[in-house]
Order: structure tokens, then C-alpha cells, then sequence
């Protein structure tokens, strides 16, 4: 796969690629942990080997959302908010 910026894909991280989980704070509809993601996200292309090379171990912020199954506006208004970096 061959991208102009492949810091901008989109990845579905499995909880398996993330160590030292850490509980930060509650917030909103929401419970806010930090931890580190064993692979990274993608920062380049590498032409000889024909695939995308990752950054290695990188820190991360994860939210994990609450009450999905009784969601109302203020539920999705602060899903709204998440940012994808």
C-alpha cells in the first residue's frame, strides 16, 4: 500500500497491542486511561520493502465510552469531540 501521508490511516488497535494500561480520570460519558501501543502508527513508506513502517512504542490516550447502550444527546455530543490524530 503505497499513501501520501501515512500518519492519517485509520487503524482499529487491538487491546492486545497496548501495554501498561493506566486509569487517568472520568470525564463526561467517558472513563479516560493512558497506555503505550506496542507497534505505533504508520509514519512512512518504505519502497524496498514494499510496506508501511511504524513508529514503535508510542504513548497513548483511551477513552473508553459509557452508557452506549442507553445513549442519548449529551452521549453523542461527546462522541462528537474525539479527535482522530
Amino acid at each position: 500500500m503505497k499513501t501520501l501521508d501515512p500518519e492519517s490511516i485509520i487503524e482499529w488497535i487491538s487491546y492486545s497491542n497496548l501495554q501498561n494500561i493506566k486509569y487517568l480520570t472520568k470525564g463526561g460519558c467517558s472513563k479516560i486511561y493512558t497506555a503505550i501501543w506496542i507497534n505505533g502508527h504508520f509514519i512512512e513508506w518504505d519502497s524496498k520493502e514494499k510496506q508501511l513502517k511504524r513508529l514503535g512504542g508510542q504513548n497513548v490516550v483511551l477513552k473508553r465510552l459509557e452508557n452506549v447502550e442507553s445513549a442519548n444527546q449529551s452521549w453523542f455530543e461527546e462522541v462528537c469531540k474525539l479527535k482522530v490524530f
